[in-house]
């Protein structure tokens, strides 16, 4: 039936076009939707491992080539940034009513993409 509520999307490697339920579920999104995106990310780049792989890289025997297929090629402080910045932001628009991080692409946060 579709969600009423707001909802924000962070993509890293899934996309809208290229997963077609996340399409369809996109789709039937009744409520206010934002879709964004990180570039350089992978997954992990929205987690805490963001900064603690590369940390242990050598005591794990990574490779540079295995852990940027890990977190990407984000640097880990922008992406630790941008983990506290959207979130933040979104619960302030939702719950405070206020704040326009979400409005448009920021200045401040030039690595954060708006997926239309």
């Amino acid at each position: 039936a579709g969600l009423d509520r707001p909802y924000v999307l962070v993509d890293a490697r899934a996309s809208r076009a290229a997963i077609p339920e996340l399409r369809t579920f996109w789709d039937h999104l009744r409520g206010w939707r934002l879709n964004i995106g990180m570039r350089g990310a992978k997954h992990l780049s929205y987690s805490d491992f963001v900064t603690l792989i590369p940390q242990a890289a050598s005591l794990l025997g990574l490779t540079p080539a295995q852990v940027e297929q890990q977190i990407g090629t984000v640097d880990p402080a922008r992406a630790i940034a941008v983990q506290r910045a959207y979130p933040l932001a979104f619960f302030d628009l939702h719950l405070r009513h206020r704040g326009h991080l979400l409005d448009h692409p920021s200045p401040r946060f030039p690595e954060v993409t708006f997926i239309p």
